[in-house]
């Protein structure tokens, strides 16, 4: 069965082109609203605030009113809290989120949630993809609820997970991406008590993710350094993501993370991706606790958490994944665990970071309009003499985006930076000739 319109989370690709466009939203409304509602049934729907956001939200809500259901908007919020009003009110049967997360704002997507405020498993993707491609549409008449003030619970729940906690001596930068944490990121942590520095949480509808935000800490360090802050805290355009900054300006990412959350949580495993790197393995091992690899994307580490019993997962790129508080990789709600977990400890972010030793890790990205090329057996080929050449003095993963149209080259091992970049090239060339030869 096919699931061509779904990538590693949700539907993803250039915003005004199908099916992330009018028409295509509305066909992915009505399909989420047969197969998840009856007619008279909820979904709740929250979006980003990039510029292309509220018309396919207006679109989605057509397609699910043709099914009879009654759509309940919430405006802009993260991601996150769009899977927790999804799994807190028992009359939504499913969530909507309008985001494309990390990527600029030409690009746009839709997240679906189950009505636990799970993303969904492979084969209900593959139900929906083949009703977006009937075109389904349904003939009862739905309605429409604005409740933007249901984003509080969602703040009252960060707090409510700070426990108490007084960050009274604390100095911290929050950058929000101009994206969906804007105002909320800093109003969670005034609330646990911390002087927040504010950056980066007015968005105009084009510049969510631009120069800012998880990928991309460049200023926040430097304010950091600066203004002599303890720590910055950074997050995508949709918060699912979490990269933190130390005092020194170092960049902190999922799996030095993941490794704190680990420790100081007694945690005796921990759920990662194949992109997570061998220094946290080692980390990890010291104080006993195994890692478990997972395929890309955080559908899959949540998967791996259900099938392993584990209760802390998460990726390098910075999802962290907390199943016993939600069943989403979750930013803000990572950042007041850590915040908490570092303050208690009584050590500050630098010093948790030097117990692991990242091995040196370069990745490089190369254009690949068609997936099905790298199934060409020169291809197949090339990649297999490169794990073969690396084997024992590192690692190489190759593997398409399940979000854009590239093919992601890791290399993993030293001199990783100059390996990765003749890989490339070689990898590069095979593909040229494949699409030649399919010309």
């Amino acid at each position: 069965m096919s699931r061509e319109f779904f990538g590693t989370d949700g539907v993803r690709g250039l915003a005004g082109e199908y099916p992330l466009d009018e028409e295509g939203a509305r066909h992915i409304g009505a399909a989420v609203g047969q197969y998840f509602a009856t007619s008279g049934q909820g979904v709740v729907i929250g979006h980003d605030p990039r510029e292309s956001s509220p018309k396919l939200v207006r679109a989605l809500t057509d397609g699910l009113n043709c099914s009879g259901v009654i759509v309940t908007r919430v405006g802009v919020i993260p991601t996150p809290g769009l899977a927790y009003l999804t799994r807190q009110h028992n009359e939504f049967k499913a969530g909507l989120m309008v985001t494309a997360s990390h990527n600029s704002y030409e690009y746009n997507g839709i997240k679906v949630f189950g009505p636990s405020g799970d993303k969904l498993p492979d084969e209900s993707e593959y139900i929906l993809n083949k009703l977006i491609k009937e075109r389904v549409t349904g003939k009862s008449s739905g309605s429409v609820i604005d409740k933007p003030d249901m984003v509080r619970e969602y703040e009252d729940f960060l707090v409510d997970n700070g426990h108490g906690l007084n960050l009274h001596s604390m100095a911290v930068a929050f950058d929000s991406a101009n994206g969906a944490a804007s105002g909320l990121g800093q109003r969670v942590f005034e609330r646990l008590g911390a002087h927040v520095t504010s950056l980066f949480d007015h968005c105009d509808g084009k510049n969510i993710n631009d120069g800012c935000g998880a990928t991309d800490t460049r200023v926040l360090a430097e304010r950091v350094v600066k203004d002599q802050l303890d720590l910055g805290i950074a997050v995508d355009g949709d918060a699912d993501r979490l990269m933190m900054v130390d005092g020194h300006g170092h960049v902190i990412d999922g799996d030095q993370l993941l490794y704190i959350l680990a420790v100081s949580g007694h945690h005796n495993g921990v759920v990662a991706t194949v992109m997570s790197n061998v220094g946290l393995e080692q980390a990890l091992k010291r104080h006993n606790i195994r890692l478990l690899r997972t395929a890309v994307g955080d559908r899959y580490v949540l998967d791996g958490l259900k099938k392993s019993g584990l209760t802390l997962g998460g990726e390098k790129s910075g999802h962290i994944i907390l199943p016993e508080l939600l069943a989403t990789g979750d930013a803000l709600l990572a950042a007041v665990v850590l915040l908490t977990a570092i303050y208690n400890s009584k050590r500050d972010l630098a010093d948790w970071c030097q117990e692991v030793q990242l091995v040196p890790q370069a990745l490089v990205n190369i254009s690949l309009p068609n997936k099905t090329a790298l199934d060409n057996p020169h291809v197949k080929n090339f990649i297999k003499k490169q794990h073969e050449a690396i084997d024992g003095k590192g690692r190489v993963l190759i593997r398409p985006s399940g979000t854009e149209p590239l093919v992601r080259v890791m290399v993993e091992a030293q001199q990783a930076d100059k390996l990765v970049l003749d890989i490339a090239e070689g990898l590069e060339r095979q593909l040229m000739r494949t699409n030649k030869e399919g010309k």
